[in-house]
């Protein structure tokens, strides 16, 4: 799939004389829609006189004019009868840095670490075994970075609910392990055997969030079970 399909399918419905634009924009979504998001465009439509809208999931950066394209913050139009090819759309779309993959609000429903016996605790500081804990990670596929909010939801209302926020930086995943993240007073911040859900807000950029937990029993962690989610997003 390319730009210069998509031009060639457009001058093709165009002469099968399509009644309207509404019936034209939506056929070429239903027929470019996952490739389209490949490319960094959430939608696009035909506008009268002959001009293609594209919207941009980014940002326009320092844009060279390029003749037949108008930029705009988040879109770009394009005068099908003024470019010389779907080349000028492809290098147009390279002003706009990118939002990336995934979405702004995440949700894990289900967390839960188990405290570590004293035993356990014990061969956890000498370096005997991987214990009992849960993770999120995180990817920025995006041209930027981000700052994230974790909220951490407590199922027990005599509870307060605690947070914290942490930083992505563009095209790079974090790991955080949930038992290791410190409050102000340099306690941890999430309470064990107590049921929790988490939820990730991304303030910059989209992101993809993964869940994971691992229980753990015996000596050097003989008995373990281990779960991993991709958590849930409002799209």
């Amino acid at each position: 799939m390319n730009f210069e399909t998509l031009l060639t399918t457009i001058q093709e419905y165009q002469q099968a004389q399509i009644p309207n634009f509404d019936t034209l924009n939506s056929l070429l979504n239903d027929t470019f829609g996952d490739w389209l998001a490949s490319q960094g465009i959430s939608h696009l439509a035909m506008l009268p006189e002959n001009r293609l809208c594209l919207n941009v999931t980014g940002q326009l950066q320092n844009a060279a004019p390029i003749e037949g394209i108008e930029f705009y913050q988040r879109f770009l139009i394009a005068s099908v009868h003024k470019i010389t090819g779907p080349e000028e759309i492809a290098a147009a779309l390279t002003h706009y840095d990118s939002d990336g993959d995934g979405a702004y609000v995440w949700l894990i429903p289900d967390g839960y670490m188990a405290a570590l016996t004293t035993t356990e605790q014990k061969w956890e500081r000498d370096g005997g075994g991987y214990f009992s804990h849960e993770s999120i990670c995180i990817s920025n596929t995006s041209d930027r970075g981000t700052r994230c909010l974790l909220e951490v939801l407590y199922e027990d209302t005599s509870m307060e609910n605690v947070s914290c926020e942490f930083e992505v930086p563009a095209h790079r995943s974090v790991h955080y392990r949930i038992d290791k993240l410190k409050g102000e007073d340099g306690k941890p911040l999430i309470a064990k055997d107590a049921p929790v859900s988490y939820k990730i807000t991304s303030c910059d950029a989209r992101i993809v969030v993964q869940g994971s937990r691992i229980l753990t029993s015996g000596e050097n962690s003989a008995f373990a079970s281990f779960g991993t989610v991709i958590a849930w997003c409002p799209l």
